[in-house]
């Protein structure tokens, strides 16, 4: 096998086992978009990021550097899990990546701001989610940034090139 074909199959496999699975496919946001998430979410000292649908890990990484207390990530996808879990391995002690769909987890307790890139059918389901978790999470205002697309039947807060800004 060729370097380029080894290449291409993991490509493939890393955009679309999370697919099969049941998840989002994998599409990797720009660092500026992430920038400006960040910026429109106000993500500061204290905060306790979280994304749904973490991918390579780059929010996570985007959330510690504007100075949050800890990032959480959740990913169907094992093998982008691995991944990011390599590229975020020095801050193992601010940052955790869980295997698995986040519709069954448990958001952590000090929750403070969640980052959104995901299709439809799951953006459909995030409100009742979000009202489901609210007994748990300590956080008086969430705030939920959404990038691509608006959570059906919500009013966004602000906007910023793409992405909208909910408080739940």
């Amino acid at each position: 096998m060729t370097v380029a074909v080894v290449v291409g199959c993991v490509i493939v496999a890393i955009i679309g086992v999370g697919v099969l699975i049941g998840g989002a496919p994998f599409v990797p946001t720009r660092r500026k978009w992430i920038h400006d998430a960040m910026k429109l979410a106000q993500v500061g000292v204290g905060d306790v990021v979280v994304d749904l649908g973490s991918g390579d890990g780059a929010v996570l990484l985007a959330a510690l550097r504007c100075g949050a207390r800890r990032a959480v990530g959740y990913e169907i996808n094992p093998l982008l899990v691995f991944l990011s879990s390599l590229r975020l391995r020095r801050f193992r002690k601010k940052v955790v990546i869980k295997t698995g769909d986040f519709f069954r987890a448990e958001l952590p307790a000090d929750t403070t701001v969640i980052y959104l890139f995901q299709v439809e059918k799951v953006l459909k389901k995030i409100p009742d989610f979000i009202e489901k978790q609210r007994p748990n999470l300590s956080a008086k205002k969430l705030r939920v940034v959404c990038f691509g697309a608006e959570i059906p039947g919500r009013k966004f807060v602000r906007e910023r090139g793409g992405m909208s800004l909910y408080e739940f």
